[in-house]
């Protein structure tokens, strides 16, 4: 009886996480991103993701004048952020797809995303083929 309420209540959860993520459409248009390739000599392949918003979502300026309204922004702000983070991240994977850059994935090296621009650095799981030097190129470094 336990798992099956464990399981309805870890259901229940996921079901409502979905239907509050925003859709894709709301920052259709509105961001810009870019890919930053970096192959070395050894095939290493590293690189940038970067993306920001052309507008920062309107939230108020104005100084908060009680604690209630603190909290509030408080709130608005850590929404806009995770919003932009869940957006930041389908963009990654749609540009990685797309350009079939990191093919088995990536491992993170460095992460930051606010509210309104993020940037990754990450290494491939996979080497450089041949077809990748052509199409990317390859650093000196």
């Amino acid at each position: 009886m336990s798992n099956r309420l464990t399981l309805l209540l870890l259901m229940s959860a996921l079901l409502s996480g979905c239907s509050s993520s925003p859709s894709p459409e709301k920052y259709a248009g509105k961001i810009r991103d870019q890919l930053t390739t970096d192959i070395k000599d050894n095939g290493l392949k590293l690189f940038t993701y970067r993306a920001s918003l052309a507008m920062m979502p309107t939230l108020s300026r104005a100084q908060p004048q009680s604690k209630r309204e603190a909290i509030k922004m408080a709130r608005q702000m850590q929404q806009a952020r995770e919003d932009f983070e869940e957006q930041f991240d389908l963009g990654l994977a749609r540009t990685l797809e797309m350009t079939g850059y990191c093919r088995d994935g990536y491992l993170e090296l460095f992460r930051m995303v606010e509210a309104d621009r993020g940037e990754l650095k990450g290494e491939c799981n996979e080497g450089a083929s041949d077809s990748d030097m052509t199409r990317f190129g390859t650093s000196t470094n």
